[in-house]
């Protein structure tokens, strides 16, 4: 008989949260090769849908309070399917869910794991209240992250002794409010992901990003240094840009900036695409572009889901952030300073460049990500460091 996982997370399925939901998707695949009967939830519309191995949509019919709406029926859920293995992903702390963990424990769940992304996730509340450029809007803004703030630091405590693990994606901890932590990196599926054609031969460098936020992937950095370029008439090489995405709250912000720019026939901002629309535009890029922009959020690490999609292309990528998964010399990966500064797209070029002229490098990245950034391999670490036994090592699956 397997072992019942089910993976909880609150997380909306839309187009903004596109790469959020390929990663949760990603890790139930995972969760389900390591030998584990899977179930994954997420919200579309007014429905909390499980999909996998014992689905449900139950409506959600809350137009305030919805958070504790989500809590009543994945309590709900797990008293008609009871598991053994529980796996929450959390933005933030707060009575709610020490409350469903409770219930989760009374429905007979032995081992509790919490996924904390963006740790530590308070300041960035804190930093995006700041962010509001109202001043009114800015006021009660700040007013509801301290409210956030407080209870988080009030709850967080009574999770000892409920959680057997916290998985931690950004600084380093070992302790999350006395629940024994580890650090993880991100991953990939590999599988789903095929190679980008490679030699590319052209007197234009080719610039991909692929987000929905777009405030803190810096990408205005990649704009800055295109014009900075194209100021220096240097005729060696021209640039293009390809932003597949963007909020469409930022997006009038970035189009006027391309504009005032003069860099309208070089920036394509064609919305957001999946599957083989996204791989074409993958197939023209020279490089991929990570994030650009952790000071904004005052962070340093990052474990970027984009940077591991494009290592298991084989598209080489641009950084600017500390990632213990990410060897420092790596030949397919140029890591550009965590600040505010134009992206020098003289190095850029030099780097594109060298990766056309070795063949070798991106075949090396994919290796490297499928050794490395599968799934798999991550979260079979982490259940074990929360006390799981596998059914079925990574090894097997």
């Amino acid at each position: 008989m397997h072992l019942r996982l089910l993976y909880l997370t609150f997380q909306e399925d839309a187009p903004l949260y596109a790469g959020v939901l390929n990663k949760i998707r990603g890790q139930a695949a995972a969760f389900r090769a390591l030998g584990f009967s899977t179930t994954y939830s997420a919200w579309k519309g007014n429905a909390f849908h499980f999909y996998g191995d014992a689905p449900a949509a139950v409506p959600i019919d809350a137009d305030r309070q919805v958070m504790r709406r989500f809590y009543e029926i994945a309590a709900g859920y797990l008293t008609r399917n009871p598991c053994e293995v529980l796996y929450v992903r959390l933005d933030r702390v707060d009575f709610g869910v020490v409350s469903l963990l409770k219930r989760a424990k009374a429905c007979g769940v032995k081992h509790i794991l919490l996924e904390i992304p963006n740790y530590p996730y308070l300041r960035d509340y804190v930093r995006t209240a700041k962010s509001v450029s109202d001043p009114k809007r800015r006021l009660l803004s700040t007013v509801k992250v301290n409210l956030f703030a407080a209870e988080d630091r009030l709850a967080g405590p009574h999770l000892k002794g409920l959680a057997d693990a916290a998985i931690l994606y950004g600084d380093t901890a070992s302790d999350f409010y006395g629940v024994p932590a580890k650090n993880a990196t991100n991953g990939i599926d590999c599988a789903v992901l095929p190679p980008v054609p490679w030699p590319k031969k052209s007197t234009e460098i080719v610039l991909i990003g692929v987000a929905g936020t777009l405030w803190w992937q810096a990408y205005d950095r990649v704009l800055r240094g295109m014009a900075n370029w194209n100021q220096q008439k240097d005729p060696r090489w021209t640039f293009r840009f390809l932003l597949v995405g963007g909020d469409e709250k930022e997006m009038p912000a970035f189009r006027e900036q391309v504009r005032a720019l003069g860099l309208s026939d070089a920036v394509e901002m064609p919305g957001f695409k999946t599957g083989e629309e996204l791989l074409s535009y993958y197939r023209r890029a020279d490089a991929g572009v990570s994030t650009l922009g952790c000071f904004r959020r005052g962070l340093t690490h990052c474990s970027s889901l984009k940077a591991r999609e494009y290592a298991a292309l084989g598209l080489p990528f641009l950084y600017a952030y500390s990632d213990d998964a990410l060897p420092g010399d790596a030949p397919w990966a140029l890591r550009l300073s965590n600040d505010d500064t134009p992206v020098d797209m003289g190095r850029v070029a030099a780097f594109v460049e060298q990766c056309r002229e070795d063949p070798r490098i991106v075949l090396q990245e994919r290796e490297y990500a499928q050794e490395v950034y599968d799934w798999r391999a991550i979260l079979a670490d982490a259940l074990q460091f929360g006390g799981v036994a596998l059914p079925q090592g990574p090894e097997q699956a």
